[in-house]
């Protein structure tokens, strides 16, 4: 099998690696070049004495490299797996240290499922108990304070709110990472940068968007309260989005969901030297979608990944909450996709209705994967000497398009016919993601700096 270059540079872990990665995507400049089914291997010269040795797994994809880089892939795995698609390498004999490579990684798998197979090591659960309170009195005391913060807030009113310096919001964010509960840190830091974006197509007006996210920061600190009340599958969607983490054991006993996985696209996020890596999937005979989260650092890079445009064959297993999306992998292997489609897709009036759905149990909820079929670009009037405004709609409605340096690359691709669209909606407008167009499927690049649509499969 082979990736194509669209799925390639979609791996690439930030613009530079990509960049630097096409450099190296020169046949001339390696050697020992081969593969064995999957693995493909070669040498290249650097910096040392000796060439690095690359090799990858095009069905992980994954990939090693004797040079320095902390990035992964690093540029030069990403080079060899371009070489590989513009012409595919030739069938050869693995040198050892690729066998032994692949044989290590068999064996890293082997342990894995003995490990996942061992009896549970005994719990001291009084240990855990007073852990657990520990962070409970925490999560309750800066809760105690978020409610101060908001009455003063909105006592005051949103437009004296829109006056206050970075440091105001940051300090209460700060406050919530001491008391323990991220996820409320999470959604304070971004408020100022509800107020400074200004109007833009898609969005809501900044008093509006304010308003809308304090709104969902008071609703989840009430749901964090009253806990007891829920029922076991929100109060867990809660917990989530106030940042607890799933206990590993609790994640093991949850059942596995198996499918034909449709990898639709890439997210990267970075911040505070965090990056945070979506992968969206659906399900091609369940039309179950999930996001896989990973997150990784300089010293510890995010795991291997399917990439956009293949099939994951295997099973996932859904964090708990109301509804369910956020899920990890668990057995299975990329490879080709079946079709470029879009399963489960609907119209607009059935996106707009499963966003209420979800809203009704999960109120806080930011926005939400959406899946449109058979849709239509259209314009959306405003202003004279503003920004153009698009919109995506059928028979039923429609919805406007988020403000994106990608949308020229959009409206190319759907060059005027229906296609299928995937992307996050949050309740004023759609984020674009992928999109299927006569047969094709393509995806936004992971990272936002790229304004090129990429053609996946």
């Amino acid at each position: 099998m082979s990736l194509t270059t669209a799925q390639i540079l979609d791996l690439a872990p930030d613009a530079a690696s990509r960049k630097a990665g096409q450099d190296q995507a020169k046949p001339p400049k390696w050697s020992g070049l081969g593969r064995a089914g999957s693995v493909i291997w070669g040498e290249i010269k650097g910096s040392g004495a000796s060439p690095y040795r690359t090799v990858a797994d095009l069905a992980g994809p994954a990939s090693k490299c004797t040079c320095p880089s902390r990035k992964f892939p690093c540029k030069h795995a990403l080079g060899l797996m371009l070489v590989d698609a513009s012409a595919p390498l030739a069938e050869a004999e693995a040198p050892d240290w690729v066998a032994a490579w692949a044989k290590g990684r068999e064996s890293r798998a082997a342990a894995a499922e003995t490990r996942a197979a061992e009896p549970a090591k005994p719990v001291d659960e009084k240990a855990q108990a007073r852990r657990r309170q520990a962070r409970e009195d925490k999560v309750a005391a800066a809760l105690d304070e978020l409610d101060l913060w908001l009455r003063d807030l909105m006592r005051r009113g949103l437009a004296a709110a829109r006056t206050e310096p970075y440091g105001f919001w940051d300090r209460m964010a700060g406050r919530l990472v001491d008391g323990q509960a991220p996820g409320l840190a999470r959604r304070v830091r971004a408020l100022p940068g509800l107020i400074a974006a200004g109007p833009r197509a898609g969005a809501a007006r900044p008093e509006a968007a304010l308003g809308l996210a304090l709104g969902r920061i008071a609703l989840l600190a009430r749901a964090a309260r009253r806990l007891d009340a829920l029922s076991p599958e929100q109060a867990a969607g809660a917990r989530a989005a106030l940042g607890y983490p799933v206990p590993a054991e609790e994640m093991a006993a949850r059942p596995d969901h198996a499918d034909e996985w449709a990898v639709l696209a890439h997210t990267v996020e970075e911040e505070d030297k965090l990056t945070a890596r979506a992968v969206w999937l659906v399900g091609r005979r369940s039309g179950a979608v999930a996001q896989v989260l990973d997150y990784g650092t300089a010293g510890s890079p995010l795991p291997p990944a399917p990439a956009a445009g293949q099939d994951f064959s295997g099973a996932l297993a859904f964090h708990p909450g109301a509804p369910p999306l956020r899920a990890l992998f668990r057995d299975g292997r990329a490879g080709p996709a079946a079709a470029a489609s879009l399963p489960g897709g609907g119209t607009v009036a059935a996106a707009r209705d499963g966003f209420t759905a979800v809203l009704a149990q999960a109120p806080w909820t930011e926005s939400w994967p959406v899946r449109l079929s058979g849709v239509r670009l259209g314009r959306l009037p405003g202003p004279a000497g503003s920004a153009p405004a698009f919109a995506v709609g059928d028979d039923t409605g429609c919805l406007p398009l988020r403000a994106d340096a990608r949308l020229p690359s959009l409206i190319a691709v759907a060059g005027g016919h229906p296609f299928d669209l995937f992307g996050l909606h949050d309740g004023h407008g759609v984020a674009p993601l992928a999109l299927v167009a006569q047969g094709r499927l393509y995806a936004m690049p992971a990272q936002a700096s790229q304004p090129v649509l990429l053609q996946v499969a």
